[in-house]
């Protein structure tokens, strides 16, 4: 079988076009999209007032969101990427999967606003990033609790419905502290995270499934 090409690369924004871009992910995300002018978008990447430079990098004020959540689609990619290729004992990946997806939803809170206040006024757009990032994310995590599984490391009935309490249960914790300005019994990450890695290590097996040591 021949092997499979890989995807293109995307062209390199230039710095001004990354410039208009980031400041305004942050106005949708904080004012909203309506709410956000073009004139608001340049001012904020230190444009000249009324120059219309935004227009030489981008066609549209929606051309800047599709832009925006164009570059939060591809993180998905690095995402399947770390899945595929984690290495160590099950418990060891599950802690370095749990810290990277906290890490990556920290790192998009901004997105995260403009997804869940935003989206429903691009149902296209909408349908794109639940299915290229979101769905595609909780697929990848089904696929490696399949393999683990039949590696004997973890012990799983259900991947899909499995992979959706795991990543759903981080997803849900990071929202929350997204949209409301704190998170969940204003927990810190830390000690969030440890306590999920207790609950799923005991739900998955993982110890018990591989013939070690179990909780006694």
């Amino acid at each position: 079988m021949a092997d499979t090409p890989e995807p293109a690369e995307r062209p390199r924004r230039s710095r001004a076009a990354d410039r208009i871009l980031r400041e305004a992910m942050q106005l949708f995300a904080e004012r909203g999209y309506e709410r956000t002018s073009i004139a608001d978008i340049q001012a904020a990447a230190g444009l000249a007032p009324g120059s219309g430079a935004l227009y030489k990098h981008f066609p549209s004020k929606e051309a800047v969101l599709a832009a925006g959540m164009a570059r939060f689609m591809e993180g998905a990619e690095r995402a399947r990427a770390l899945i595929r290729s984690v290495p160590g004992p099950a418990d060891e990946a599950l802690a370095v999967l749990g810290r990277a997806a906290m890490q990556m939803l920290a790192d998009d809170r901004d997105v995260l606003r403009i997804v869940w206040r935003e989206l429903e006024h691009f149902p296209e757009l909408r349908d794109q990033v639940r299915e290229e990032r979101m769905q595609s994310s909780y697929a990848a995590v089904a696929e490696w609790l399949r393999e683990r599984n039949a590696r004997g490391e973890v012990r799983v009935e259900d991947p899909e419905a499995t992979a959706a309490v795991l990543l759903g249960s981080i997803t849900s914790f990071r929202v929350f502290q997204t949209l409301l300005g704190e998170p969940p019994a204003r927990l810190e990450d830390e000690r969030y995270l440890r306590a999920w890695l207790r609950m799923m290590t005991r739900a998955l097996g993982i110890g018990d499934a591989a013939g070690g040591v179990g909780d006694g």
